[in-house]
């Protein structure tokens, strides 16, 4: 770690100029060394620090007190995602920008959840990385093109939603996608049939050609297929909006 004296760093927030200070999360120490090695040759950035642990990366953010962190989302043991939620926790002014082998649906679908800066995977050059990094401590979230082009802006914040193509669930009908929304959902054949104004006789028949299709044994392989494949981010626009009163 490059610091000279970590502690005498000011309380005021970064300017896009400089100097930033920022920490590499990483259980493989090449990767960490790398990035760290290139980042310091960016004129913007003042320090970098480095750490291959969760529990060394606390500890470190601790007295470094980083701009921001770049975290492995795969980290081991309590993982990259609760080690960002403690870099984040106050009074920390430490933003965090994720970093992941392969665009992972629900790795996604929590980075929106925790509020963090953004998420890219390793395939990115170092150049676009970069600049995610100044976007975050500006205070912009940042995602890589295969996240950013299923991102929709909503009233409540980002909301992504990720293609169907190329998945199995590319081949289902648009009723049959309804179902699986409802059954993903956790709801019974009577009450998809409810909520769908359907005979329940009709959406078990839907449920069978469902697992028959996406060659499944049972509504629990069912669901999880579903949600590997990025239905639960993409299946907002079949539930109904809560009534008021």
């Amino acid at each position: 770690m490059e610091s000279a004296n970590p502690l005498a760093r000011s309380p005021s927030p970064p300017h896009a100029d400089g100097p930033w200070r920022l920490l590499v999360v990483d259980d493989h120490a090449l990767c960490c060394a790398g990035m760290a090695m290139m980042f310091r040759t960016v004129p913007e950035v003042a320090e970098v620090a480095v750490a291959s642990h969760p529990e060394q990366a606390l500890r470190i953010a601790a007295l470094f007190r980083p701009d921001l962190a770049l975290v492995d989302f795969t980290m081991p043991e309590h993982g990259g995602l609760e080690t960002a939620r403690r870099l984040l926790t106050p009074p920390s002014r430490c933003r965090v920008l994720f970093l992941d082998d392969e665009v992972e649906h629900g790795h996604v679908r929590s980075v929106l959840r925790l509020g963090a800066s953004g998420y890219w995977t390793k395939h990115a050059t170092f150049d676009e990385i970069a600049v995610a990094v100044a976007d975050a401590i500006m205070g912009r979230q940042t995602f890589c093109p295969a996240v950013e082009e299923h991102m929709i802006r909503t009233p409540v914040g980002l909301w992504y939603r990720p293609s169907l193509i190329g998945t199995p669930l590319e081949t289902l009908t648009s009723r049959e996608l309804e179902v699986l929304v409802h059954l993903t959902d956790g709801l019974s054949i009577r009450q998809c049939a409810d909520e769908m104004s359907l005979l329940e006789s009709t959406v078990a028949a839907h449920r069978t050609r469902l697992m028959r299709k996406l060659n499944v044994p049972d509504v629990v392989e069912l669901v999880k297929l579903a949600a590997r494949k990025g239905l639960l981010d993409w299946a907002n626009g079949y539930r109904r909006p809560a009534t008021e009163g």
